[in-house]
């Protein structure tokens, strides 16, 4: 039978998206401008200002294409031991990032817990929410299509984990294990189970303060 398991995740646009947005606005809304210049100074021909219409009406409309851009989800699907990761631009277009078998992932583990330095990857594959999240996780692979190792960042949630879990090697898994990512509920059971054994150590004490007081009790009774 087969498995399947889908995930939805939002990108948190930055810093740098926001520059690159605000850089491509201004370069939209030059070439407009300019015509407009040369048409208000005469420089040529009346021309010039029809041109600057028309140019500033197809610089709204990429305008907004570009600030809708700016909403990116990434779609993770678990079909079995093959895992897919898309691109989704403001629900218009998508694009095929990545799909490759869990078996063959070298490494698993969270981003701020991997050794990437010195490391020299052919691909570089970002489907992450953040760039260097708490809950980002760096996959390292060798992919034969690109002849060389290549590096993945995603934000898995627990759900997407476990269905990846049957298929993860067997050092892969124990690392995520060694994390938390998984067994959290045998931590919270454990941790339930203390506080029962620390009440317990009370009424033993109660009892063993008891019993002297039966055997004096004899003793009075002999006297």
């Amino acid at each position: 039978m087969d498995s399947f398991h889908e995930q939805l995740v939002v990108r948190k646009n930055n810093g740098k998206h926001v520059a690159k947005l605000v850089v491509y606005l201004l370069l939209i809304f030059a070439v407009p401008a300019i015509f407009l210049l040369l048409g208000i100074y005469d420089i040529g021909t009346r021309y010039f200002v029809i041109v600057a219409v028309c140019a500033f009406f197809f610089a709204i409309y990429g305008s907004y294409y570009l600030v809708t851009g700016m909403y990116t989800e990434y779609e993770y699907a678990v079909t079995n031991s093959n895992i897919t990761i898309d691109k989704i631009i403001a629900k218009r277009s998508r694009k095929r990032i990545i799909s490759v078998d869990i078996k063959k992932l070298n490494t698993l583990r969270k981003l701020k817990d991997a050794e990437l330095s010195g490391k020299n990857f052919r691909k570089y594959f970002n489907a992450s929410v953040t760039e260097n999240g708490d809950d980002v996780y760096a996959a390292e692979m060798h992919l034969e299509k690109f002849n060389g190792d290549c590096l993945l960042l995603f934000s898995p949630d627990e759900k997407t984990l476990e269905a990846m879990k049957p298929y993860l090697r067997t050092n892969v898994k124990a690392e995520l294990f060694r994390s938390g990512a998984f067994g959290k509920g045998a931590k919270t059971a454990k941790a339930d189970k203390k506080p029962a054994l620390e009440k317990k150590q009370p009424e033993q004490e109660e009892k063993s303060e008891e019993k002297p007081k039966e055997g004096s009790s004899k003793k009075n009774k002999k006297k």
